[in-house]
Formats: C-alpha cells, structure tokens, sequence
C-alpha cells in the first residue's frame, strides 16, 4: 500500500491537472461508458455487484501472464495455527512528518468490530525520545525505544500478546491527535508460520498523517463529506488496497466493485503504475502495473467489495466476468480502510 498512500501526498502540480480534468472513464457501475484511452468498458458483474471493465482479460502485473484464479472457490488448505509476536516499524504517510507519543494499536479477529470490539493484541508506538537514558548499545538494545531509532519513521511497536497465523485479522492504528494522524484500519491480513523467526514476525504498520488525507479530495476530484473535521467522527471514509491473484502476485487489468457504489456522490479510482510517483489515471477503468484501487466518500458501515477481470480467452459482448475475490470490510467515519485482494483466505486443515 505504500504506492497509493505516497500518491495521495505527490505533487501540487498533479493534483491541479486531475481536479482540471473530466475522467474519460466510469466512476463505478451500470452507465459508465468507460472510454479511457486504451480501455474501453463494458459492465463486469461479480457476485451481483457491477463495475466497468474493458473488453480485454487481466494479466499479472509487469507481463507476468496469466492470472492465477485456483484459490477462487477452493481457498488453499494450510497448517495449524500458531501464535505469534507482531511488531515492526510504523511506516509513516505524509510529508515530512516523524511518529509521535500516543500511537496505539490493536489487532482484533475478522468478524469483530475493530472500532468498539475488543481486540486479541495491543501495543503502543514508541519513538526515538522514549530511548533517552536506555543502554540501546547493550541491555536494551531489543526494547521498542532502541528498536525506534532503526526506523525512518522514529517509531516502533511491539503487541504485547499473541496474535495467530493463518487467520484472518483486522489491525487498527489510532493516535490521540486526532488533528494529526488519521484512525486506519487495515483488513484481511494473513500472517504465515514461515514468516515467523523465533515466535516473532516483522510487520510494517502504516500511519496516515492528516497532510495525506487532505490531499485525496485534490487529486481525485471528489470532496470526503465531513473531512474538513477529523475530529468530530461525522464524516465520510476512504477505502484502498491492491488486487493480487492467488499467487500474491499484482494483477493489472482487473476492476473493483463496491455493493450500493453511487457515481453520484462517490468516486473509484485507479493508478498509473509508477512505483515511484504513484498518480490516478482517470483515463484507466481497471488497475495499473502497481494494482491500485482507491473507493472514495464512502460511508461509514459495512461493505462488500469484489474485484474481477474478463473470463479468459473470451471477446466481444457475451463474455462473462471471472471473480477475482471478495472482502467484507467495515468503514468509520473519517477514517481509512485498507484491504487487499489475494483469493480466497486460506482455511487451515
């Protein structure tokens, strides 16, 4: 996610060109005509949610082939679960901005509320100041403080309870400034037992400083309701993530649908597939080489998203759409939800 969320805080300069702009593609089901250069769309339907896809099939990402769909239906089958220590640096999205005292945050299971519920792992961000005085040469080199001062954010996490693989999970990062850093919820995180050394895996959270969120109105074209305040839980939220295929590997071409999406107040956006310089494409109707996709205004509730491509090797007007999986995620108002497609989850034996 680091593409998109570095995207949203590029240049004044691009955001001037894209609110200039009219996007020559759909902005989400039914009556787009889709006529961005190079993609021309027609309706894609995956579980009776509709989106705009063009007449072409999906392929993996820098010429990779074909998309891997084996998972769809039949989610791969692994092995018992484990528990396992989360932590890792926060990965900061905003300019010119370092972690701060009060970041908290939480892990909880898929199906609970990751706002009001209560979570299975918590832990607070501890940043570069909190090392004063500690022996991070020595005896406390392995605490979250000296653990900080290798991070290009300044901050360091560590749960202070397990959290187990091969399941599901929500993690959420909050912070008390509520006029700094904007609540995040990430969905769908898988982590894997050979991801694991010694008990412990390595996770980047990701931290959305308010300069980021400002900036996504500006370069979509499209006002967040409510998001001039922050602060006062009224407003509209964000969606975004990537579609992979069943090998976790980025698919470029594919579309992706929200159940009750409405072009009249909400926008669907995609990427032009610069690593390094992420920008919306409003001439692109399905995801770049980076596999970007950003829902926004969405209100706060929950949501089913989908994403699919042309059925393979099919052309022309009765070709069917192939599903490329599907995400039930929650939103909150002025927040940011993020979730990734990569099949089905995997369900353990």
């Amino acid at each position: 996610m680091r593409a998109f969320l570095t995207g949203l805080s590029c240049s004044v300069l691009a955001a001037a060109t894209l609110t200039a702009c009219e996007s020559g593609r759909s902005t989400g089901e039914g009556e787009g005509e889709g006529e961005g250069e190079g993609e021309v769309g027609d309706v894609c339907t995956v579980d009776d949610i509709s989106f705009v896809t063009p007449d072409l099939t999906a392929k993996l990402a820098g010429g990779g082939g074909g998309v891997d769909l084996t998972c769809i239906g039949n989610p791969e089958v692994v092995g018992a679960s484990t528990e396992v220590t989360l932590e890792g640096c926060v990965d900061i999205f905003g300019v010119g901005n370092k972690a701060k005292r009060g970041i908290s945050i939480a892990v909880f299971e898929n199906d609970a509320d990751p706002k009001g519920g209560t979570p299975i792992a918590t832990g607070t961000v501890a940043v570069v100041n909190d090392a004063s005085g500690l022996a991070c040469d020595g005896a406390d080199a392995d605490t979250p403080a000296c653990r900080s001062l290798d991070c290009s954010s300044d901050g360091f996490y560590r749960l202070t309870s397990t959290v187990p693989t091969h399941e599901p999970l929500i993690m959420r990062i909050t912070s008390e400034d509520k006029n700094t850093i904007i609540d995040t919820y990430v969905y769908g995180l898988v982590f894997r037992n050979e991801e694991a050394t010694a008990g412990v895996i390595n996770y980047e959270s990701a931290l959305i400083f308010r300069s980021t969120w400002d900036s996504i109105p500006t370069l979509s074209g499209r006002q967040i309701t409510g998001g001039q305040d922050t602060t006062d839980a009224q407003g509209n939220s964000v969606i975004a993530g990537e579609v992979h295929d069943c090998t976790d590997t980025i698919v470029e071409g594919a579309g992706v649908g929200i159940e009750g999406f409405s072009k009249s107040t909400m926008t669907t956006a995609y990427f032009d597939g610069n690593v390094d310089d992420p920008k919306p494409d409003l001439t692109r109707i399905t995801t770049g080489e980076d596999g970007l996709f950003v829902l926004l205004n969405i209100p706060a509730g929950e949501h089913t998203l989908v994403a699919g491509q042309r059925a393979s090797g099919c052309t022309g007007a009765d070709c069917t759409c192939e599903s490329l999986g599907s995400r039930v995620v929650k939103t909150f108002p002025d927040s940011v939800t993020i979730s990734t497609f990569a099949g089905d989850f995997p369900v353990i034996n």
